[in-house]
């Protein structure tokens, strides 16, 4: 099957250069500190800040800095067939990738010997999981008071042939390489960069510069929520 059709139209009904359809909320929960959720297409992730609180193993315990920890795992039936495990070597692999992110984003020094500990669950996959999961969790730190210095904002991009494609899914992917790349948008800085597959050098600068477009994008739908939430919370603190 063709990933893009003769009339330069993808098999979703998008343009090479098209994000898929975005929709997140906050404030899912009241257990956690901050939740959120996400869907990037047909990707859906749910996230849950628990902190920051005290660290509960002493070794890991940092009297300067915060330690923070992430999770992810995914329902049986997230990728169309069952998995045996909601989490394996893969999903703890990206867990730290993760928490490495937000080491970068997280004003650590706000929370001296504290711990920030992260869940990401995926309900769906259909490509840009890690993206998906990074803006999920953005949004879900936020929604836990969690000082960051950035916006963290992910997106994925590939290339089919010589034409570059931005957030791609599960299929556009299986054709070429994946290109997942995360910034701190308002800084204009990346904070990670992740390939799947083999990229040719001399296609890597144009697949890297859509993904942090796609990502410039996904920050502005991201930013929105966050001021949605704001003006919902005011509204009804304001009536009581």
């Amino acid at each position: 099957m063709e990933v893009i059709s003769p009339e330069g139209m993808r098999q979703d009904g998008r343009t090479p250069l098209c994000l898929r359809t975005i929709s997140c909320r906050m404030g899912l929960y009241e257990r956690p500190n901050g939740s959120a959720y996400i869907e990037m297409g047909n990707t859906k992730v749910l996230a849950a800040v628990y902190g920051p609180r005290e660290v509960r193993s002493v070794s890991k315990q940092q009297l300067d800095e915060c330690v923070i920890q992430c999770q992810m795992s995914r329902i049986a039936a997230s990728q169309g067939e069952r998995v045996k495990r909601p989490r394996d070597q893969r999903t703890r692999a990206i867990g730290q990738q993760i928490a490495g992110v937000f080491h970068a984003a997280i004003r650590k020094s706000k929370y001296p010997g504290s711990q920030i500990d992260i869940f990401v669950q995926v309900l769906q996959a259909d490509g840009g999981v890690m993206s998906a999961c990074i803006n999920a969790s953005t949004l879900a730190l936020i929604h836990a008071g969690v000082e960051l210095v950035d916006y963290v904002a992910s997106c994925t991009a590939s290339i089919n042939r010589q034409t570059p494609l931005l957030d791609v899914t599960n299929q556009e992917s299986m054709s070429g390489c994946e290109v997942t790349v995360s910034i701190l948008p308002n800084k204009g800085s990346i904070v990670s960069l992740d390939t799947s597959n083999t990229v040719h050098q001399d296609q890597f600068e144009s697949v890297l510069d859509l993904a942090m477009l796609g990502a410039q994008q996904v920050y502005e739908e991201m930013h929105r929520e966050v001021e949605n939430y704001l003006e919902d919370k005011h509204a009804i603190m304001s009536h009581r």
